[in-house]
């Protein structure tokens, strides 16, 4: 849903006034002219300027460029790489140069002088090639605007325009293609190490939300056995979970310093004996501590809880982190760098599990800092349990949907249940007296779109399930029936994002406590739930999941194993340049090995081809008809459902077909289907008709595929099924 209303940037602009050259603040042809005909600059843009570049030689520099950008309509992103790219660069230029003003800069010699690397010699050659490209890009944009001017009013902006530096003075000193390249292959090996574990990443974040769900069920079982049977605290009890039983303890503040009065200081502990101060009865609200798991039925170590361990260094759940000392920051960080997150030779800080919105993975801000500070006296973990859920709704679905539509994070984020961007289709039916099916569709708008016209991204019925559950925890939260039509809260697009400035207040399906999450509140919720999943490269660097990577993944899957038309899949990755489709869905490095090995097997054995086949007109006149029969999106097909949105261009061979989602209800039909091939591999083998052969085996691989597909959706339905029962001990 687009916001027309973007009259709402104008008073950011004029924050400027005074601060800013008058004429760059009205600028023709901006957002700043009084005709009001162009795009408004983004508050987040303002807010850059305010907090970085005022006072600056180059304020007003920065401030016409943009404007001047965001009237033609770049992403706000983009600007603001540009402007942080030169403005931090010429912070370090100017004292270096010794320059006072730009009338000082002189572009060429200086340019050329800093790509030479004859000064600021700690300076990266990305860095140097990054502000390059971000100055042409300044200049091009504001040199195009300043010629669509007419020459009186041209003359007064001259001097806040960058000279102009022909590309052929610094031939040979840029290597632009060989970054992008080296760029390129980092994110091909994290994909090549995503792509062996690409089908378990859905089904292990089934199975950690079903764990998720059960352990809430607990709790609250607990809660309520506590209330009705006026229990004391601590109250202990244990549930089993597969071969494991798990032990907790529930306590309130109160019963906590009580249990550990030598860790506290004597006012402290009085006060919670008396019931006052930070321990009356408002304020002393349960939490739960876990305490062990065992094993019933081996020797084998407990798994427990996946985000134990995570607990116990501190550096999830809690938003105390201000209490600790550097040491333990360092012990963090050093966890954090261990598992991936961040660089070694950095020295900033990593926070891979920060969350914007309170009760979203972490404590309440009311029980934050008594939490922290209790956690350092507990001998188990305590588990914001509520949190943790939601976090794994949030997680799981993000999964679910980068995973099978290879959406982008900024298109996930508009998703919502309201009728204008959620619709469900009826598929008629393929045979009669059968009962039609119904599909469901987003309608979003996808990034590089410059107009209001959503574009269709349809999901699976297990999505489908699962927004059941989203919005089923929504309802519990806000206390809300959906059942009476009554939607969610329309809340504002999170105004940190740059595009916010395009939608308005919606019911965004992602959110909570009437805040819309941002991209790292969702990929921390992504994170938190696959935790533990270890993707390395080959040379041993381990790869942590973000959503553009599940997207890299999405798009190699459907080519090269799922071996759909580039130009479908990049429909599907709403992707206009099919070359950025290719390098996507380009193969990894394990992939052309394992080609490799079975081309080479292959070519071990003898084939008799026999007699070219020559097509006639008519029959290459027929193929050509029959690959443009319509199949209706989602039809029922053997062993599960089409999502195909166009002409079929495999000829209805739907075993192994990546349009395809497995149903494991019709799992006896991909059985049949590897019945009927085996009987005529056996047969073709006894012909000698090898190509035959491989073509009917590579069909019993592409069902067997699906068969595993079956086998994890199976699983991680029954495990979500499975009750959860609390005994006290």
């Amino acid at each position: 849903m687009v916001d027309s209303k973007l009259d709402v940037q104008t008073d950011a602009w004029q924050r400027l006034a005074g601060k800013i050259s008058p004429l760059i603040l009205q600028a023709p042809k901006t957002g700043g002219d009084p005709q009001g005909k162009w795009t408004k600059v983004h508050d987040k843009l303002v807010c850059y300027l305010e907090r970085n570049a005022l006072g600056k030689p180059w304020a007003d520099h920065l401030a016409l460029i943009t404007a001047v950008m965001m009237a033609h309509h770049l992403q706000v992103n983009t600007i603001l790489s540009v402007l942080r790219s030169l403005n931090s660069r010429w912070g370090k230029l100017f004292p270096a140069l010794e320059l006072q003003t730009l009338a000082d800069w002189d572009g060429k010699k200086h340019m050329r002088m800093y790509l030479e690397v004859e000064v600021l010699p700690e300076d990266s050659q990305v860095t140097r090639v990054g502000f390059w490209s971000n100055y042409v890009t300044a200049v091009n944009h504001t040199h195009r605007w300043l010629k669509s001017l007419p020459e009186p009013i041209r003359e007064n902006y001259r001097p806040f325009i960058l000279p102009y530096i022909d590309s052929r003075e610094v031939e040979g000193l840029i290597s632009d293609k060989e970054i992008q390249e080296r760029q390129r292959q980092k994110r091909k090996s994290e994909t090549d190490a995503l792509m062996p574990h690409f089908l378990q990443v859905r089904a292990q974040g089934h199975l950690r939300y079903n764990k998720m769900s059960r352990l809430l069920s607990c709790w609250f079982q607990a809660l309520q056995t506590i209330v009705e049977q006026n229990l004391p605290f601590p109250f202990s009890f244990f549930c089993e979970e597969g071969q494991e039983r798990l032990h907790f303890k529930v306590w309130d503040r109160r019963s906590f310093v009580i249990a550990h009065a030598s860790d506290y200081c004597e006012s402290t502990v009085k006060k919670a004996r008396q019931g006052v101060g930070a321990f009356v009865d408002e304020r002393n609200r349960p939490f739960l501590e876990f305490v062990k798991a065992e094993r019933l039925s081996d020797d084998a170590p407990p798994e427990g809880f996946w985000f134990e361990d995570m607990l116990r260094v501190g550096v999830i759940g809690q938003a105390g982190q201000r209490l600790f000392n550097q040491e333990l920051a360092e012990k963090r960080q050093s966890w954090l760098r261990n598992w991936g997150y961040g660089e070694e030779d950095s020295d900033k800080r990593s926070a891979p599990f920060k969350v914007s919105v309170s009760e979203v993975l972490n404590w309440s801000h009311k029980d934050a800092v008594f939490i922290a500070q209790a956690q350092i006296k507990a001998k188990g973990v305590f588990i914001p349990v509520e949190a943790f859920y939601v976090a794994a709704v949030f997680g799981l679905l993000a999964v679910e949907l980068f995973t099978t539509t290879g959406m982008r994070i900024n298109e996930l984020l508009q998703v919502r249940l309201s009728k204008d961007a959620f619709t469900r289709v009826e598929i008629p039916p393929t045979a009669a007296g059968q009962p039609p099916s119904f599909r469901h569709v987003f309608h979003l708008i996808p990034k590089g779109e410059r107009t209001d016209k959503p574009h269709d991204y349809f999901i699976a019925q297990e999505t489908t399930r699962l927004l059941v559950k989203v919005a089923k925890m929504l309802q519990e939260h806000y206390a809300i029936n959906l059942d009476n039509d009554e939607s969610l809260p329309a809340v504002p697009f999170n105004p940190g994002h740059s595009r916010s400035h395009r939608f308005g207040d919606a019911p965004y399906l992602f959110q909570y406590n009437h805040r819309h999450l941002n991209d790292r509140d969702i990929t921390a919720c992504m994170r938190f739930l696959l935790h533990g999943m270890v993707f390395k490269t080959r040379e041993g660097k381990p790869v942590v999941l973000k959503a553009h990577l599940l997207r890299h993944g999405f798009a190699n899957h459907a080519v090269q194993v799922g071996k759909v038309a580039i130009d479908v899949v990049g429909s599907w990755l709403h992707q206009k340049n099919p070359d950025i489709t290719w390098y996507y869905a380009q193969a990894t490095g394990t992939q052309i090995s394992e080609a490799s090995d079975l081309f080479l097997a292959r070519l071990a054995s003898h084939f008799d081809l026999g007699e070219f086949i020559i097509r006639s007109p008519e029959e290459l006149r027929q193929q050509r008809e029959d690959a443009l029969k319509l199949i209706g999106t989602l039809n029922p097909v053997s062993g599960g459902d089409c999502t195909f949105n166009f002409p079929c261009i495999h000829g209805l061979a739907c075993n192994g077909c990546g349009h395809k989602v497995p149903d494991p209800s019709k799992r006896y039909q991909v059985e049949g289907k590897i019945d009927w091939a085996k009987d005529g591999l056996a047969s073709s083998t006894e012909q000698g008709l090898r190509p035959e052969a491989e073509q009917l085996k590579d069909l019993i691989r592409r069902c067997e595929v699906e068969l595993l597909e079956m086998d994890q959706i199976e699983h991680y339905q029954e495990d979500e099924n499975r009750d959860a029962t609390i005994c006290i001990e």
